[in-house]
Formats: C-alpha cells, structure tokens, sequence
C-alpha cells in the first residue's frame, strides 16, 4: 500500500504539458479590510431597483391591481347604493324635517341669537390672543440689513 497524495496545480500542468490558465485574485489586505463604498451602494442601487422594476412589472402584482381595483369599484357602488335608499327613506325624510325646524327656531329665537353673538364674541377673544402670542415671536428689533433696506425704500 503506498500513499498517493493529491498532485499540485504545477505537477498537473507538467505532467499535461498543456498551460492551464488559473486565474487567481490578487486583493491585497488593503482591499479586503476597506472595500469601496461607493461601489457597493452603488451595485445595491442598482440591484435594488431591478428588484423594484421586476415586482411592478409581475404577473402578480398586476393582478392585485386589477383585484383592488374592482373591490373598491363594488365597495364604492355598494356604499352609494346604500346611501341612496337611506335618502329615499321615511326615517331620513323625517330627520330632515326635523332638522329645518330645529335651524328655524334656533336662526329665529332669542337663544340663537345670544349664541351667535356669543361665539363672535369668543372668536374676537381667541383671534387677540394670538396676536399677543405672535408679537413675542417677531424680533423687537429689526438686523441691520433689513433696516437699511427699509430706509432706502
């Protein structure tokens, strides 16, 4: 029994006699340990966005288009259906008298009238109050370029 040991590359091309074209990488320990950065968010890009433009160009996703699509063409046309009976109704025709009357009596009594007068009231306070907040917001003085300009105009 004798021991045979795989043979090398070189013992293989001298035994062949025929140049076997080996290709090696030479990175240097430079390269390996600061690959470039830029390379490969580059390559990511691009693989990215084949990635994106094969999704969108899928059988399936055109499909589930198409499916959303419908589904919310028969969601839309059920709730308008819908609503279309609820306005048809007794019971909507009901609410809606009742809500003239109500805005009558309210756009007619005294009590609207003190609401709205009110409100006005409350709006006025509420727009003074942010003026007073936006004066602390504006510089008391003005810079210096912006006061020579004014006194040029």
């Amino acid at each position: 029994m004798t021991e045979e040991t795989t043979p090398s590359v070189e013992e293989i091309k001298a035994r062949l006699k025929v140049e076997v074209p080996v290709e090696e990488e030479e990175v240097t320990k430079a390269e390996a340990q600061n690959p470039d950065l830029a390379d490969e968010l580059r390559d990511f890009g691009k693989q990215f966005a084949d990635t994106i433009r094969t999704a969108w160009n899928s059988a399936e996703r055109q499909r589930l288009e198409t499916e959303l699509r419908d589904g919310m063409r028969s969601f839309a046309d059920e709730v308008d259906k819908a609503i279309q009976e609820i306005k048809k109704s007794p019971a909507a025709d009901r609410v809606k008298t009742e809500a003239t009357q109500v805005r009558k009596k309210v756009q007619t009594s005294d009590v609207g009238n003190k609401a709205r007068t009110g409100v006005a009231q409350g709006l006025q306070v509420l727009s003074e109050q942010l003026a007073k907040l936006a004066e602390r917001f504006t510089p008391v003085e003005k810079p210096v370029a912006d006061a020579e300009e004014a006194s040029a105009e």
